[in-house]
């Protein structure tokens, strides 16, 4: 091996470090901006470039009738095998959804039939006695919700610390990062993907400000991932089904395991779809389009089936029967089917622009408060037991607001009877209305009455939206302005919890509670016919437009859920109008955390500003090389002194010695399998008598991560007499550009062609640099253009 330039290649996103190491200035520091960040050498690129090697060509370039042949049965093969593995990804995404539905309405039926029957007993104890609740009464019921609460949240917090890390939050911008075209180490793994499952079950059953909506698209990407390798290294099985086994495969079964998790959690196939494709897929196809619908179809399918099938009969609005397929996904939006007065008019688009401004203002602020959280949890870099404790804090404290809102505040009000009933309102344990869950704590149950803030604060969040959507009575401005206040704050103190939590549910409360309050106001002080749940609608789709600043898959998840096409004006304009006013102030918060995590990521368009520079500004020169014929000593020594992944293969001109002509690119995956397969020999005649190795010989072992540490190898004394040939395993045929290439040609290129790493050739036929994905991110460009403005006089 020749070290013919110092440094390293910094494929994926690592520091410079080992061999050549270049000491960082001050300015260079990731950490430097907020004063922590993640280390970006924790973030790997994927490549989707075809690998053309010589055992490509020996597949492929003028091959004999009979090869080609059968390399057209193995595509229609392949091609039939796809298909099919994105239905089963379909049905056991739908699976996984039931899964977690069935049990967390388990857990919370339970822990609130406790608490209707001790607080129950309060109501029937002070109705005989004509006094006030006293205080001895209602603390008994109330540190059984905090017991209840914070007990859930602690399994869900020690499934995290104990097994999975990765598990926490949403997982949402994680699956954007993957489609974008980067990866870590447990994002996509099976044992995230049980841990996420299972603490979501006692994460939404502790009544936090959480969804299980966010952790399902997480799981069906997980699902997407893993369910075509048939592999899992944790778990120790491999089925050895290696057809799918690439970057580009695992991309375009991620992507559809994400659309399978949207359409699941919201009933929206289409959303689900455009959801993978709005939100990172870094190249899309008509044929993909196709088998990504399949799966987010199939996961619909499954879900509804078995929803309908565990149904309770007895429920008038339940589709319940196996065989029969209830109407919706996760989350119920009910049903928007009024006739007595109009859904909305034309006279109501106005105010949905106000409220879509207003609604972008709050979301933006909300994005602010959550960024400073982040940074000072990300300083303070709590334990996990600091963070398991702050978890657990903070659902006391949201259990205590709610349950003295709820006593104090409420207020009691008669139970409006449905226009479309003729009897009585059926109740459930003198505390549930058998129609919508409505509660009547600290209420006379007697005279049918319901507590408002109790009915906005002991229930799940996907039965609260329905409440703001539908419910004709009362709710009090009182009520829902100090729901809106602890929400708003308390979901901000929870994202980022060690909790896995969904973000879409919680901020689709929030919002509908700010629209319930403007709807209130139309129906009660104006003329206009109104429908107050309308305003709710917009006014979720308008705060979290703010917040997450997504538009095109949004609009359509809102649409599904609603089933209601008549509601497209108004939930495009209030979403565009959102995103347009929170773009002003920041990122969204799924970005706001991209960047606070320094993970490299590329927008859809090149920067502006990319048209000022060329290749020669942002290449990295220091490089380390290989020759195609080295020492195995001296692979292994170039492997252990860095964390790169990729490196230059080079030989020395001829006429001009000294200068490294670039030949290819090889791998450190493909350098490790080499090695792991001890495909080595003796020197002879300048090449080894080294052993072959297959194209399945390398994709059985993808993804391969094993460090080198771990491999078997001989005594460093036979290393020194064995060599490995590598220019069969090399790609010869990289993407290549010139060192004055603009850099937005650049950019295209790589975006477009999901490369990993461009190198730089000079007109001799060097390699002079190369160019990763970090230097082609929106802030290298803006540190780019502040050193060269600063140090140079505007002259390029």
């Amino acid at each position: 091996m020749g070290n013919t330039l110092s440094g390293s290649v910094l494929d994926d996103l690592g520091p410079p470090t080992g061999m050549g190491q270049r000491l960082m200035a001050k300015d260079d520091d990731p950490e430097s901006q907020h004063g922590v960040a993640q280390k970006p050498s924790e973030y790997e690129s994927l490549d989707y470039d075809e690998n053309e090697n010589e055992s490509f060509r020996k597949q492929h370039f003028h091959a004999p009738q009979r090869k080609v042949l059968e390399n057209l049965k193995e595509a229609k093969t392949q091609h039939r095998l796809k298909w099919a593995m994105h239905g089963a990804i379909g049905v056991v995404v739908g699976l996984v959804a039931f899964f977690i539905d069935y049990f967390v309405k388990k857990i919370s039926g339970a822990k609130y039939t406790d608490m209707e029957k001790m607080i129950g007993r309060c109501s029937d104890k002070n109705q005989s006695t004509g006094e006030q609740f006293s205080d001895g009464c209602l603390a008994a019921p109330y540190f059984t919700l905090i017991c209840f609460n914070c007990g859930f949240v602690l399994i869900a917090t020690a499934l995290c610390a104990a097994f999975a890390l990765e598990a926490k939050g949403s997982g949402i911008p994680e699956i954007k990062c993957f489609l974008n075209g980067i990866k870590r180490r447990g994002w996509l793994n099976l044992r995230t993907m049980i841990v996420k499952v299972l603490g979501v079950l006692f994460s939404v059953s502790a009544t936090m400000p959480v969804g299980k909506e966010g952790p399902m698209i997480h799981s069906g990407a997980i699902v997407g991932a893993g369910l075509p390798q048939l592999k899992s290294t944790q778990f120790g099985f491999d089925f050895k089904l290696n057809s799918f086994r690439s970057d580009h495969h695992k991309r375009d079964f991620t992507a559809a395991g994400a659309a399978a998790g949207v359409s699941a959690a919201f009933g929206a196939p289409l959303g689900g779809v455009l959801f993978s494709l709005e939100e990172g897929a870094s190249h899309w196809n008509q044929a993909l389009t196709w088998r990504t619908l399949l799966t987010a179809v199939m996961a619909l399918f499954v879900l509804r089936i078995f929803l309908s099938g565990t149904a309770d009969s007895k429920s008038p609005s339940a589709t319940s029967g196996w065989g029969r397929v209830a109407s919706t996904g996760l989350v119920d939006f009910g049903v928007f089917d009024y006739t007595d007065k109009p859904l909305w008019t034309i006279v109501d688009l106005p105010i949905f622009v106000l409220m879509g401004i207003v609604g972008g203002i709050m979301g933006a602020g909300w994005c602010a408060v959550q960024k400073r959280i982040t940074i000072l949890r990300m300083r303070l870099k709590l334990s996990l037991r600091g963070q398991m404790l702050e978890a657990v804090t903070l659902c006391a404290v949201n259990t205590t607001l709610f349950y003295l809102a709820a006593m104090g505040l409420g207020k009691c009000e008669k139970v409006p009877i449905p226009a479309n009933t003729t009897g009585v309102v059926e109740s459930f344990n003198g505390n549930w209305l058998r129609d919508d869950t409505t509660r009547t704590f600290f209420c006379n149950t007697r005279n049918n009455e319901y507590n408002d803030m109790a009915t906005l604060c002991f229930n799940p969040l996907e039965d609260v939206i329905k409440h703001l959507f539908h419910f004709d009575g009362f709710f009090s401005f009182q009520s829902l302005i100090v729901t809106f206040i602890i929400l708003f704050f308390t979901s901000c103190w929870t994202y980022g919890l060690l909790i896995p939590s969904g973000l879409f549910v919680p901020m689709l409360v929030t919002g509908a509670v700010y629209g319930r309050i403007v709807g209130e106001i139309m129906h009660r002080y104006t003329d206009h016919p109104t429908y107050p749940g309308t305003y709710a609608l917009i006014g979720a789709a308008a705060f979290l437009g703010g917040v997450a600043r997504m538009t095109i898959s949004l609009c359509v998840i809102l649409l599904e859920a609603t089933s209601q096409i008549i509601f497209a004006p108004p939930i495009t304009l209030t979403l565009l109008v959102a995103k347009w006013v929170g773009d002003k102030f920041d990122l969204g918060i799924y970005d706001i955390h991209i960047v606070l995590k320094d993970i490299p990521l590329l927008e859809w368009e090149a920067e502006e500003e990319m048209k000022r520079f060329q290749n020669a500004d942002v290449m990295k020169t220091d490089l380390v090389t290989t020759y195609p014929v080295a020492r195995v000593s001296d692979i292994i020594n170039m492997l252990q002194s860095c964390t790169h992944n990729g490196f230059p293969v080079v030989v020395e001109h001829a006429e001009t010695p000294g200068t490294p002509r670039f030949l290819g690119l090889v791998l450190r995956s493909d350098l490790i399998t080499l090695l792991q397969n001890r495909v080595w020999g003796e020197l002879r005649n300048d090449t080894t008598d080294q052993p072959t190795l297959s194209n399945e010989a390398f994709q059985r072992k993808y993804p391969n991560r094993t460090p080198v540490d771990e491999i078997e190898l001989p005594s460093a004394e036979a290393l020194d007499n064995l060599w490995i040939d590598v220019a069969p395993y090399m790609n010869d045929s990289p993407y290549t550009l010139p060192p004055h290439a603009a850099l937005n040609r650049t950019f295209r290129l790589f975006r477009t062609m999901g490369l990993r790493h461009i190198p730089i050739i000079d007109e001799d036929g060097g390699v002079v640099g190369i160019i990763t994905r970090k230097e082609l991110t929106g802030s290298a460009i803006h540190k780019l253009m502040h050193d060269f403005d600063g140090h140079d006089d505007g002259h390029h």
